[in-house]
């Protein structure tokens, strides 16, 4: 019975312990180095958009104006994200992010590109909570 207690005890105060748990707001720079160093990272990324693109119903938005930069940090919207995004920042979804400072929460993770030769890093955000800020 004690065992049966404690064990509910543990699985309901879970969900309390996850959100008091703080996020690291991280920079473009931070966010690789660390998801190059481990395998995924969770956290807040800040970072200023420097280029934009439609694709495959989604955007992408990228920290360099060279996307294809080491340095880069891309951000992946997927169209399942589109409709609240647009719905909050306009239709034009480029226009309204590009030279903006933005805050975004998701997995930082590192992708194989360029036929598996090179590698990427990025976050995918699947639904328009995922933007905290836009400044």
């Amino acid at each position: 019975m004690r065992l049966t207690f404690l064990l509910a005890s543990i699985v309901l105060a879970a969900p309390a312990l996850a959100a008091s748990q703080k996020l690291p707001t991280l920079t473009p720079a931070q966010a690789i180095s660390r998801a190059t160093a481990s395998q995924d990272v969770r956290a807040v990324v800040q970072l200023k958009v420097e280029s934009a693109a439609a694709a495959r119903g989604g955007y992408y938005l990228d920290s360099q104006k060279d996307f294809h930069s080491a340095a880069n940090l891309g951000i992946a919207i997927r169209a399942s994200a589109v409709p609240a995004l647009s719905q909050k920042y306009g239709a034009d979804l480029k226009a309204a992010f590009l030279g903006k400072t933005i805050k975004v929460i998701g997995q930082v993770h590192r992708r194989p590109v360029a036929h598996g030769t090179a590698t990427a890093t990025e976050i995918e955000v699947t639904h328009a909570g995922q933007i905290l800020a836009v400044n």
